[in-house]
């Protein structure tokens, strides 16, 4: 299976939303490299980023996720509801 742009993102945005936890998210990343097929070098960095830190030491910033998802071709907005 291809590890596309679209999966990445839904899985930073549950993150995002609480849906998973950072170490969720890192294990998330850590068994998706061992897929040889991304959509792009961007993808795979990004995972490679992600799966390669360490959950206890590990802090992730909006800027970073903001980062990510521009290098992905999306746009992170935050709406207050």
């Amino acid at each position: 299976m291809s590890i596309s742009r679209q999966m990445l993102a839904d899985q930073l945005a549950r993150y995002l939303n609480h849906r998973v936890s950072k170490e969720e998210l890192i294990e998330w990343c850590e068994r998706t490299m061992q897929e040889e097929n991304f959509e792009n070098g961007s993808v795979k960095a990004i995972v490679a980023r992600i799966g390669l830190m360490d959950a206890e030491n590990f802090e992730i910033t909006y800027e970073d996720l903001w980062g990510m998802l521009k290098e992905l071709g999306y746009q992170l907005r935050v709406e207050v509801v």
